[in-house]
């Protein structure tokens, strides 16, 4: 019996173990099951070598296991850690995993700090390296094509998804991970809700050395109306034993100062001061050699002073945006002596959100003229307060391996969450003023209107819109969950995987069953080529955020058409056009998918590892609201009537060689489409029934890829290496509207795309050792080729604006940072 267990004694599952009998005879192999444990039967008598490896672990190997003599051998895999200047531990060679049937990408620990990309401060901007993960134009990462709220996140096994948007706002230092892991497809029935799959953040522990690193600890200045900081982005993490051999601990701190400065504006209004603290805190502690216990407590603080502050909206016209967010864990593991694992958690997460105006003054959005150089006028004018709470209780149980034609590992669990969603919002009214409002010489004025808030003339406004309630309101959700699984070993080179998952929640209240079946085959002993399948039901959970927007107020807008433009004299009487959204939670179904995947897995001469991956998804009664009979209004009802069709290949290439040198590469072509791609709200109108088209985050064609790579050796400096990302892709789809919020004739969605996208950052790295100390000095140019990527996009159409106009992200742009990786 091997038992295979990390530095912290966790059991390591889906080890490779080999066991070479002498005499040069053919090795024996097996894989750990969930308690790490691994068995070889009829062996006979004498000296063996035995090999442990495991993909981001450190090989182990004993070179004189006396079979007969030892019946039991136990042995610690420890985790790959950062290499510095000498490496005396010997990697796990590279290889393809026979155990992971999932279709699984994943980006390590130290992939996340080497890998250079604009913003390496956020682990989030590293997503978009990861093939099937696409941003959208305000930077969220989108999974598989899937809306946000469709992809479960967790954090270190706990369900911390935003409840109303599931947008990715948990932040935690890029040097706390010890992997992301992406999940598109072939999850397994221990993962749902979610179509768009899991992404998995997974975080280190300290073991029974100290360490202490830290990233960018001075700030970076900047010459703009006089010399000030510009940025600092300071990372601090330590780690270690509290005692050795049983508690540990790590702490991860960062933290970001911008003083972000827009050079146009006046030099006593011109700066947004944005600064934001996140710390993580982990402890285990085992309690006996088969009793574990983790506690884990994650906390972010955002604040934003002038969010959204430019040339176009100065500082009265931006909101101050503070955000909150904290997640807090614990885990209790319990081996018992048969092998059985059970395990148990309770976590909660918790999510806030306060937008504040500058003041109260009436809040004017100007027509586009060379003659202003702003516009927006008075303040802005949305307030709001929000918190989203989710608190979870879970419970796992492997059981022991067990025979039957094969080895079957079996797994059960449950699942039992509370969320919550307390809300305001309080908006004032919008002014739309026309081309020739203000005259020349005199401030912005909002619309005349009478005692009542109905415009009155003279009309000076091309839209009005005002808004009632949005008061304080509270919505809850409770779901439950349970799943059984079976991985089924065959023989060595067949494992198959089944499972089926039962999901309920309070607001839908009908039992939802999701069977899963996936499977992986090995073509050779060698385990050089794999092929990989599955197929599976999976449902997505109930957004709060949309059974709750029926509770965040109405809209009513005025429209004014005033022939010839410009004219304060209209022949007809502004109409008044409501915006109402209504929810009856008793016609509501759950989300449905249909999802299969099938992947082919090769190793290649010189170690080079390609991936052929498809994946199709058919949803069917997604969530979307919509007018009712396809009228032209703003009458809105949620309703099951989205259907989504999703379909990607990927090719990719892999090598890794020489510690931590590698080169990776993907190509993707996909679809994302659905036959209902608006996303209806109060502050962003648009009257149109729903129409079909591409997601707002579709990308056809996209190519990523990064490496680190030994440089050539120079005179003096030794040892630089260098650093590279690159991306490339069709541009994102964007709409075409008219001034009155209504789709341009003859342009539905999908007409136009901004320019395709693409990007090259090259850095260089010098590693070295001063003062008993390890550095690493880095320094390069992010999009190194000063290609205008359009960012966003312009697409009012107008008889002044006859096509739509892009507005392009940062060019080229130098970027720098010093790490200290600890003692010698």
């Amino acid at each position: 019996m091997v038992a295979v267990t990390d530095e912290n004694g966790v059991a390591v599952a889906s080890a490779r173990v080999q066991l070479q009998p002498p005499a040069s005879a053919i090795p024996l192999r097996c894989g750990t099951d969930f308690a790490g444990r691994c068995e070889f039967t009829d062996l006979s008598s004498g000296a063996y070598e035995l090999r442990v490896e495991k993909t981001g672990f450190y090989a182990a190997v004993q070179r004189d296991v006396q079979v007969g003599v030892t019946a039991n051998v136990d042995v610690t895999l420890s985790h790959q850690q950062e290499a510095r200047e000498v490496v005396d531990v010997m990697e796990s060679e590279p290889a393809i995993d026979q155990a992971q049937i999932s279709s699984k990408e994943q980006l390590t620990g130290a992939e996340i700090v080497d890998i250079p990309y604009p913003g390496s401060h956020d682990y989030r901007n590293a997503l978009t390296f990861i093939p099937g993960v696409t941003p959208d134009a305000f930077g969220q990462a989108h999974f598989a094509g899937a809306e946000t709220y469709q992809t479960l996140l967790l954090l270190d096994g706990f369900n911390v998804t935003q409840p109303t948007n599931g947008q990715l706002v948990a932040r935690t230092s890029v040097e706390s991970f010890r992997s992301i892991d992406v999940t598109p497809s072939r999850e397994p029935a221990e993962f749902g809700k979610g179509s768009g799959g899991v992404l998995a953040l997974n975080t280190r522990m300290g073991d029974d050395h100290f360490h202490l690193t830290s990233t960018d600890f001075t700030p970076g200045l900047q010459d703009i109306h006089g010399i000030s900081i510009s940025q600092w982005v300071p990372i601090v993490t330590m780690s270690g034993p509290i005692r050795k051999g049983k508690m540990w601990f790590i702490d991860a701190l960062d933290g970001e100062y911008d003083n972000n400065i827009t050079k146009q504006l006046p030099s006593n209004s011109d700066a947004d001061h944005l600064w934001r603290v996140d710390n993580l805190a982990k402890l285990q502690s085992n309690l006996t050699t088969r009793n574990i216990v983790t506690v884990s407590f994650l906390s972010n603080y955002y604040h934003d002073q002038y969010a959204g502050l430019s040339l176009l909206q100065p500082q009265p016209t931006t909101p101050t945006d503070a955000e909150t967010a904290y997640m807090g864990s614990l885990k209790d593991q319990y081996y018992f002596r048969d092998g059985a694992l059970l395990e148990t958690g309770f976590g909660v997460s918790q999510y806030g959100v306060t937008l504040t105006p500058q003041g109260d003054a009436p809040y004017i959005q100007l027509a586009p003229s060379p003659a202003l150089n702003q516009r927006s006028a008075g303040n802005y004018y949305l307030h709001l307060n929000t918190l989203a709470r989710r608190v979870q209780g879970l419970a796992n149980l492997y059981l022991p391996p067990h025979q039957w034609h094969g080895r079957h590992d079996i797994k059960f669990g449950t699942d039992l969450d509370r969320l919550n969603y307390d809300a305001q919002f309080l908006r004032q009214p919008i002014s739309y003023l026309q081309p020739d409002q203000p005259p020349a010489g005199q401030p912005p004025e909002p619309c005349a209107t009478d005692a009542n808030g109905v415009p009155v003339p003279p009309y000076t406004c091309t839209r009005y819109s005002t808004f009632s309630g949005g008061n304080s309101s509270t919505i809850f959700n409770t779901e439950a969950s349970s799943y059984v699984e079976d991985r089924w070993l065959i023989t060595n080179r067949l494992l198959i995987e089944s499972g089926l998952r039962v999901d309920w929640d309070q607001i839908v209240r009908k039992p939802l069953l999701a069977p899963r079946l996936a499977g992986t085959y090995i073509f050779d002993d060698e385990s050089n080529t794999k092929l990989s399948a599955g197929i599976g039901i999976v449902y997505d959970n109930t957004s709060l955020g949309l059974i709750h927007q029926p509770l965040e107020g109405q809209r009513v807008d005025y429209f004014f058409e005033c022939l010839p433009p410009g004219s304060t004299t209209c022949a007809v009487q502004p109409v008044p056009v409501p915006t109402t959204f209504t929810v009856n939670g008793n016609t509501l179904s759950a989300p449905r998918y249909l999802n299969w995947s099938i992947s082919l897995e090769k190793k290649l001469p010189q170690a080079i590892f390609l991936k052929l991956e498809f994946i199709e998804k058919r949803g069917a009664h997604g969530f979307a609201y919509n007018t009712l009979n396809g009228a032209v209004d703003g009458t809105y009802l949620l309703g099951n009537g989205r259907d989504d069709r999703y379909d990607a290949f990927t090719v990719s290439l892999r090598h890794r060689f020489r510690q931590r040198y590698l080169i990776f590469g993907a190509y993707t072509w996909s679809r994302s489409h659905t036959n209902q791609v608006f996303d209806f709200s109060l502050d962003v109108p648009l009257l149109s029934p729903q129409l079909p088209g591409p997601y707002p985050w579709d990308t056809p064609n996209r190519f990523v890829g990064y490496g680190v790579l030994p440089f050539f050796k120079l005179p003096v400096l030794h040892k630089i290496d260098l650093v590279y990302s690159a991306e490339a892709r069709t541009g994102l789809p964007f709409l075409a509207t008219t001034d009155q919020a209504e789709i341009a004739p003859g342009d539905p969605p999908g007409t136009f795309r901004l320019p395709t996208y693409y990007t090259v950052n090259l850095q260089f790295e010098k590693r070295f050792h001063l003062f008993g100390r390890y550095w690493a000095l880095r320094g390069g140019f992010d999009n190194v080729t000063n290609h205008a990527n359009a960012m966003l996009a312009n697409g009012i159409i107008d008889p002044t604006h006859l096509s739509p106009t892009f507005i392009d992200g940062n060019g080229r742009a130098f970027t720098g940072r010093i790490r200290y990786l600890g003692k010698e």
